[in-house]
């Protein structure tokens, strides 16, 4: 199949899978309940903390975690402290690092770095937040805070407001919402709305539909009365929504995110969607738990910490055991134990397809080629295996049947996804021996 390897580590939210998640939260709930029973879980080993861009919570929790699990840790906290200053590639740093430490975890400024990493280091990497694209750790964090409060996911409606664009940590969670049957309502800032791309992946990936809802709030918060949901197609209206129209009248959660600035975000007008005292006495919120990865600015006041139904400070102080589980899971006892996380594919790249669109992708920023994969159900979709943004792709072939085909065809879905091979032109294909399918 001339595929690349499947990525050790863990590198996006799309790994997760409900087994593994019930599983890792029990194994959590373990580490709480039996905090010294793993304190030499991982002695001998040495995990390799590499932070190329700034963090505070995020790398403390994860060398915490690695500490309490009896592991020593090798730290590169600042990117001017690194070779990188000195132009070595992100494959040779991988390399080195891989033949000092068993995991690396990274952050780092360029979406996809993590998946870089991963192909040229021999160990488990964790993305530790990478460009804008994903934060699969901080993902974790959330949903064992959510479900140390509710035990179960299906039914519940979770907010994601503020910047949607640059936003990474909601971004990954809104895949594993949807992964978990939650319905999820999109609240960003004017003008920090992601890309449609992201929303139709989820939606055909899950069987997802997109409605339109409305609420008084909405106005204040995205400057628009009605917003979209993405929600279960199976889902049986009751008491959320009434009507026709959809009126939502509760939220069991809202994930805030600030502005991210240093990704270059601005916001458009006067003010950044966020709420205060005031609303948070409002029916819709009666009953919703606020979650904020931190740092926060003005969308979440410290007027409302001592609100029962702030969780931003929870969600910190869980994320050295989460990340200790994370550790067991790749590295310790847990690892042949928990099932396996959804193998992400490196990509493929026979057919050169150009850049990737994307400028901060990080094969823009290395000079490597860019490498692809296929998703979807219902209609092909060809992604940068390193960033996940869409290619430009017109045409399909089968490698088997050497026809090609346009991209949207029902010919394209019947073909295997391992046969499949992305075309910009259709004479690109022909050019190459491919006959003309139709």
């Amino acid at each position: 199949m001339n595929l690349l390897p499947m990525m050790e580590g863990l590198h996006a939210a799309e790994a997760f899978n409900p087994s593994y998640l019930d599983a890792f939260f029990a194994l959590v709930g373990r580490l709480e309940e039996r905090p010294l029973e793993h304190a030499e879980a991982l002695r001998g080993k040495v995990i390799a903390s590499v932070f190329l861009e700034p963090s505070t919570r995020t790398r403390l929790s994860f060398e915490a975690a690695a500490h309490r699990l009896g592991a020593s840790v090798i730290t590169v906290a600042d990117a001017k402290s690194s070779s990188a200053s000195k132009g070595e590639t992100l494959a040779d740093t991988a390399r080195m690092l891989g033949s000092y430490a068993d995991l690396i975890v990274l952050r780092h400024p360029h979406d996809g770095a993590s998946r870089v990493v991963s192909r040229y280091a021999g160990v488990p990497v964790i993305n530790g937040g990478d460009g804008r694209i994903g934060h699969p750790s901080q993902t974790l964090v959330d949903l064992y805070t959510l479900f140390r409060a509710w035990g179960s996911f299906r039914g519940r409606t979770i907010g994601l407001m503020g910047d949607l664009v640059h936003g990474r940590t909601a971004r990954s969670l809104a895949w594993a919402a949807c992964l978990l049957g939650m319905r999820v309502v999109l609240l960003p800032g004017a003008g920090l709305d992601w890309e449609s791309g992201l929303e139709r992946r989820l939606i055909d990936r899950f069987d997802y539909r997109l409605r339109w809802g409305r609420h008084p709030l909405f106005t204040d918060w995205t400057g628009n009365a009605e917003v979209r949901i993405l929600e279960p197609k199976h889902l049986v209206q009751k008491v959320l929504f009434g009507g026709d129209k959809i009126d939502i009248n509760r939220l069991d959660a809202l994930y805030l995110t600030r502005l991210q600035d240093e990704r270059g975000a601005k916001a458009q007008g006067t003010s950044y969607p966020g709420v205060t005292p005031e609303q948070m006495q409002d029916g819709l919120l009666e009953d919703c738990l606020l979650l904020h990865p931190l740092p926060r600015r003005e969308e979440l006041p410290d007027s409302l910490d001592l609100d029962p139904r702030m969780m931003a400070f929870q969600q910190a102080a869980v994320g050295p055991v989460v990340r200790q589980g994370l550790f067991l899971s790749m590295l310790g006892e847990a690892k042949d134990s928990l099932p396996s996380l959804t193998p992400l594919p490196s990509g493929r790249s026979e057919q050169i397809l150009g850049p990737c669109p994307n400028e901060n992708c990080v094969s823009r920023h290395q000079g490597m080629t860019t490498a692809w994969r296929v998703v979807g159900a219902t209609r092909r979709h060809f992604l940068c295996a390193h960033c996940d943004s869409q290619l430009a792709v017109d045409y399909a072939g089968c490698s088997s049947s050497r026809k090609v085909h346009p991209l949207h065809s029902q010919a394209v879905l019947r073909i295997r996804a391992e046969n499949l091979r992305p075309f910009r032109e259709r004479q690109d294909a022909e050019e190459m021996g491919y006959a003309w399918g139709g």
